[in-house]
């Protein structure tokens, strides 16, 4: 059988009860649901990144956001869901 939970210290929650009378013995294998490294791209890995130096700037934001701004494309159709034939 497989279950989920959170590690909480030394006990682990599950998200549904045990379909074991209380104080039934039980062998218990513990693997993480997901990878707790850091993998190149990894949302862990971009918080990481964004707390190490070297830090933006205001300067360097404005500059990204403008770059975004100009980079968007128009729509070709602005709405043609809401048109009648």
């Amino acid at each position: 059988m497989s279950y989920r939970g959170l590690a909480k210290g030394n006990t682990i929650e599950l998200d549904v009860p045990l379909p074991f009378p209380e104080g039934q013995a039980l062998r218990v294998t513990v693997t993480p649901l997901f990878s707790t490294s850091a993998g190149r791209g990894s949302p862990q890995a971009l918080r990481q990144a964004m707390h190490r130096p070297p830090h933006l700037s205001a300067a360097d934001i404005a500059e990204l956001e403008a770059a975004i701004e100009q980079g968007k494309l128009p729509l070709a159709n602005a709405c043609v869901l809401n048109e009648r034939p």
